[in-house]
């Protein structure tokens, strides 16, 4: 960990992201199921716990176990989930409040704010209100409040997001829920992607410190303790 990233566990995921996700700026991580998105967020909580530093961690879909926890982080699972502060909100309403006072948990010794997923009640609550710009404002103030907050207080703030398909013609393209929300604010953007080998995943880095960027990718095995490097 360098004073301005935070590593991921992943010595080659750390080199696509110049040695780490930002403590200046919002990281995306977007993908299907099955792709290792809570994974991911779990791998970079216990990185930067490793540091001696706290995490905020709001768990929209209660993904977050204590066992998965406990088989990435092994004999240093007690001393590592003290450092980590879960939050459990129940509806799009409540995740708005959480983050309207989210700076009232905010120390000196806290390094990272994790939302997983950030689209997962915004959906819930989308399949039944009408007032769809309203929910857009106030998912576009939430994403606001997290990049600017990550950006004067330096702490890494990392999203995850569900995805869904989008009919270009013939043709169909993954992107994430509320596109144009989550594709504006992240200052990076990684999407993860499934393999023929349920194991291998494919992590592609979209965006890198607000610059828009192709053909950087690898190739991670997900295993019990999180996304390794394969062997060359």
């Amino acid at each position: 960990m360098t004073a301005t990233k935070i590593d991921t566990g992943s010595r080659d995921l750390d080199c696509l992201l110049h040695d780490g996700i930002t403590r200046s700026g919002i990281t995306s991580i977007y993908g299907e199921a099955g792709t290792g998105k809570t994974t991911i967020a779990l791998q970079i909580t216990r990185q930067t716990a490793m540091q001696g530093l706290k995490v905020l961690y709001v768990d929209t879909d209660h993904s977050f176990t204590q066992q998965r926890f406990q088989q990435m982080t092994g004999a240093n699972f007690q001393n590592l989930s003290e450092l980590v502060m879960l939050f459990f909100p129940e509806d799009f309403e409540e995740q708005r409040s959480l983050f309207e006072s989210l700076e009232n948990f905010l120390t000196p010794t806290v390094g990272l704010v994790v939302v997983d997923s950030m689209s997962s009640l915004y959906r819930v609550a989308f399949s039944s209100n009408n007032n769809i710009f309203k929910l857009n404002r106030v998912l576009t103030r939430q994403l606001a409040y997290l990049s600017e907050l990550s950006m004067t207080r330096k702490i890494a703030c990392l999203i995850t997001s569900q995805v869904h398909a989008r009919f270009i013609g013939p043709v169909s393209q993954i992107e994430p829920v509320a596109r144009r929300a989550l594709f504006h604010f992240p200052k990076s953007i990684i999407r993860l992607r499934n393999t023929p080998s349920s194991n291998v995943k494919e992590c592609i880095v979209e965006r890198d410190e607000g610059i828009d960027v192709l053909n950087r990718r690898c190739i991670l095995a997900l295993t019990d303790i999180g996304f390794t490097d394969l062997q060359r």
